[in-house]
């Protein structure tokens, strides 16, 4: 019988594995999705833990109470991820508790809604409040401004829940020019992409640690921005794709960019029944030559341009020549700009405002806004109940011809202090139009009457424009250069203007401003300068005090000022500070000096009861009660001086004679 070959034999087949139960199933599954969860929890919790990154909000207190509330100079990290110095909003101080009867505007926007170069006291929000609030003197008017240097909508819409939890009454947009190269825009060197929904999910949870963490970490792959010849500005950083031609997909991208957040904005402001008051863009179109013309033909407009300033005659023979080339290359922005000065000095303004309006539309390099921004401003408007501000129009009125240029205009597109005047007059004429603040306000005259700036901010702000128009993407020939006047501009405000620049405390400085005017005596600059600090600092007693101290001492030499003006002062120092021991001392002295020692007692009865008073307060003290037949008051408060300082023993001991005789 033959034996069987074991190595024949077939293997025995595996079994085969039981299958998953359907809770085990459920529980693989449940597994597989949290583990990312689970890894970007603890990575998100580590991150916390080991201090990485920070939340930045629109709105920081000032004081440790938490009673006065002001833009955070941090909140623009949000936006910027590759930048050391970032824009900053203007210090706008307002009370955390909105107080009773108030008027509360927010402002929103770009560099021209912040009031670059000059911010502050020339920026349209701030000659907005000091004329409404002139309009409507019972009710206390704020309007603060969150605008920032290079930024867009996309900051508008992140910055709006904030906004709404302060319940302004309104709120002010003037914005659009940064929609390509502001913070997170299409064509910005700061971009997460040309797809809204990206980066409107991005800025929903930027306040995660691991987000924060991805952006920086991409932000370190890509090369840098163009530094240029001359230096660098923020705005030349901010370029990431220098041509937007007109009708480019990347043109389309901004302006789908603007429309869709700034119909998300106005929707989340009707949803929270905040009106909105939208002011249509503007820019200098008559004096600001094209940064980037796409020619079909080589073509350099300045020798052209140069025949104009030399010769208006010429305007003529340049207009036929012109406008056949117009025709030929329809999309050069230099031609059409050259074609339209050349109609404006021919007296042909309305074709000349077409030209002119098509060569800033053509204009590749986007840093001024388009016309179809306005366009698309008035649908958004319409489609919320929005209000749309004419201030196009309002700086059309006042500019030669109806083509905004230098006179309301630095440069490109920020106005001088005509344009913000202009701005703030569109914006006080539709809230008045439009009954916000009240029924009827105190007629009021338009314009620069309510700009409130320093000399030194005014030459801080001519410094600024030297530095920008000195870099690209301004030619030799655009530079506006600072010329340094020491008869209108001594030393020291430059050097005030310079140190503030350069990061010195505006309030530190200021004020010493107004004290090196007093050691001068030119007393309407003093005055003028204490008035910007205490406009600025509303909420302090010491710039109200140092207004009063400068009228007082301004009388004193002989240069007549309004003493009602410094007891206002004085009271309103004392209404912040009711201790403020030295608002005491002086209008106990004014009450005296105008034989009103009744009014005065209180005063100096208060400085009297504080530690160590002022030997001058205890002699008006003692003053004022002989002055109301108190003798026994004056001899103890004449003795307690005369102890204090034996150089007052005489009057001591004149008020006793004179007590002992009664």
């Amino acid at each position: 019988m033959a034996r069987k070959d074991r190595r024949s034999r077939p293997a025995p087949a595996a079994a085969a594995p039981a299958p998953l139960s359907p809770g085990r199933r459920r529980l693989f599954w449940a597994l597989t999705l949290l583990l990312p969860v689970l890894f970007f929890g603890l990575l998100e919790g580590g991150l916390r833990l080991g201090g990485y990154g920070a939340s930045y909000p629109l709105f920081v207190p000032l004081d440790e109470g938490g009673t006065v509330l002001m833009p955070s100079r941090e909140v623009a990290r949000r936006y910027f991820s590759r930048e050391a110095g970032i824009p900053t909003p203007n210090p706008d101080f307002f009370r955390a508790e909105k107080p009773a009867n108030s008027v509360r505007l927010i402002v929103q926007g770009g560099s021209s809604a912040a009031g670059f170069p000059y911010y502050r006291g020339a920026s349209f929000s701030a000659v907005l409040r000091r004329r409404l609030q002139a309009a409507y003197p019972d009710r206390p008017v704020e309007v603060i401004n969150t605008a920032m240097a290079a930024v867009n909508s996309y900051t508008l819409l992140d910055l709006a829940d904030e906004i709404i939890a302060q319940q302004p009454d309104a709120v002010l947009v003037y914005a659009g020019h940064n929609e390509w190269y502001g913070a997170l825009g299409a064509a910005s060197s700061q971009s997460l992409g040309r797809n809204p929904s990206v980066v409107r999910a991005f800025l929903r949870f930027r306040d995660w640690r691991t987000v924060q963490l991805i952006r920086n970490a991409l932000a370190a792959l890509r090369p840098a921005p163009p530094t240029g010849d001359g230096g660098t500005t923020l705005m030349q950083r901010m370029v990431g794709e220098q041509e937007v031609p007109l009708g480019s997909d990347l043109y389309r991208d901004g302006l789908q960019q603007f429309a869709g957040n700034l119909d998300l904005l106005l929707a989340r402001y009707e949803q929270a029944g905040i009106p909105v008051y939208i002011g249509t863009l503007a820019s200098n179109e008559r004096d600001q030559r094209p940064f980037v013309s796409v020619d079909a033909a080589p073509y350099d407009p300045v020798p052209d341009l140069a025949r104009l300033a030399a010769d208006s005659s010429a305007a003529t023979a340049l207009v036929s020549e012109l406008a056949a080339r117009a025709a030929s290359d329809s999309l050069s922005a230099s031609v059409a700009y050259v074609y339209g000065r050349a109609l404006l000095a021919a007296g042909r303004p309305d074709e000349a405002r077409r030209q002119l309006r098509r060569a800033r539309d053509l204009d590749a390099l986007r840093f001024r806004a388009p016309t179809e921004m306005n366009a698309l401003i008035r649908e958004a408007a319409a489609r919320h109940g929005a209000t749309v501000v004419e201030s196009e129009a309002e700086l059309q009125r006042a500019a030669s011809a109806g083509v905004v240029g230098r006179e309301s205009m630095l440069e490109h597109l920020h106005p001088n202090l005509d344009g913000y005047a202009h701005l703030a007059d569109a914006f006080f004429d539709a809230l008045v139009g439009g009954r916000l603040v009240g029924p009827a306000a105190q007629p009021t005259p338009p314009g620069r009457r309510w700009t409130l700036i320093t000399a030194a901010d005014s030459f801080g702000a001519v410094l600024r424009v030297d530095r920008l128009t000195r870099t690209w993407p301004f030619r030799p020939d655009e530079v506006i250069a600072a010329v340094e006047d020491p008869v209108r501009v001594p030393a020291f405000v430059r050097t005030t203007a310079t140190s503030v620049l350069d990061g010195a405390d505006w309030y530190a400085a200021t004020k010493q401003l107004g004290d090196w005017y007093v050691t001068q005596r030119r007393w309407g600059e003093a005055l003028h300068t204490r008035t910007a600090v205490a406009d600025a600092y509303p909420f302090l007693p010491d710039p109200f005090a140092d207004r009063a101290n400068t009228i007082v001492e301004s009388n004193s030499a002989g240069a007549p000022a309004d003493l009602d003006q410094a007891v206002a002062d004085y009271r309103r120092a004392l209404a912040i500070d009711p201790g403020y021991l030295s608002a005491h001392t002086m209008l106990g002295a004014i009450a005296l000096q105008r034989r009103n020692p009744s009014e005065a007692l209180p005063h100096l009865e208060a400085v009297a009861g504080a530690p160590n008073p002022p030997p001058q307060a205890l002699y008006n003290l003692a003053g004022a009660y002989v002055m109301v037949d108190r003798w026994d008051d004056a001899r103890r408060v004449a003795d307690r001086l005369a102890q204090a300082n034996p150089q007052y023993r005489p009057f001591a001991e004149a008020v006793r004679r004179r007590t002992l005789q009664l």
